[in-house]
């Protein structure tokens, strides 16, 4: 079991659907200190798919020399296992229930006189799981990359605001006049400044592992529309 994820067990009913287990998640608390971090490789695994997608599209581009067709497959195959990744993590971190295979317009037979480069081509084309996938790619660095951050975020920001009592001498030409969130920054108030990053801290490992669920729902629901993804 991940050690993300607790279900509630109920042996006297048997096994739950996945779909039921997922509702029953609960973070654990190494879960909690870890969140932050799997968030960084959540906005790095975005960042990667992110360039696949552009890729893929420079490579659409092409289609009209043989260095389209060649690039094509190989680079959608990437952007693909990428994004099944994202699926993947989602499920071992974040008790997000499992995609059931389904079936794909990529099947649509190809007249076998058509060269195997072009046949590849369009069973990419005719795949929902293409398009899902590039559309998932953008967003996963902007909004899905902002929730996959925001954790961090929190931790870098808290930790911060508890350095600035004892690093006030030599911030202070920078920062004296500025602000901590809502606090004014002042010698006088660096400890308030203190406090709310303490509080950060603990909003962050707190709502770290829930804002990462709802990254890995999102995309989820980006990348398998209809619940099914080949």
């Amino acid at each position: 079991m991940a050690d993300h994820v607790a279900y509630e067990a109920e042996p006297q009913r048997g096994a739950l659907a996945p779909a039921a287990r997922a509702e029953q998640w609960r973070p654990t608390v190494l879960g909690r200190l870890l969140a932050p971090w799997r968030g960084l490789a959540l906005l790095g695994l975005g960042l990667l798919s992110a360039m696949m997608s552009w890729l893929l599209l420079i490579s659409m581009c092409l289609l009209f020399i043989w260095l389209g067709f060649a690039m094509v497959p190989e680079v959608a195959r990437v952007l693909h296992t990428l994004a099944n990744r994202q699926l993947e993590l989602g499920r071992r971190w974040y008790g997000m229930p499992p995609t059931v295979p389904g079936g794909s317009d990529a099947n649509r037979p190809t007249s076998r006189s058509t060269p195997l480069l072009v046949r590849r081509v369009l069973s990419v084309l005719r795949s929902p799981a293409t398009w899902c996938d590039l559309g998932w790619a953008q967003l996963a660095v902007t909004f899905l990359g902002f929730l996959a951050l925001l954790p961090f975020t929190l931790l870098v920001h808290g930790a911060f605001g508890i350095a600035l009592p004892y690093l006030w001498d030599w911030v202070a030409p920078a920062f004296d006049g500025s602000w901590f969130l809502f606090v004014p920054l002042s010698s006088h108030t660096t400890h308030i400044a203190a406090g709310v990053g303490v509080a950060e801290i603990l909003l962050g490992l707190w709502a770290g592992p829930y804002i990462l669920r709802a990254q890995a729902r999102l995309s989820q629901t980006l990348l398998c529309p209809s619940g099914t993804r080949r």
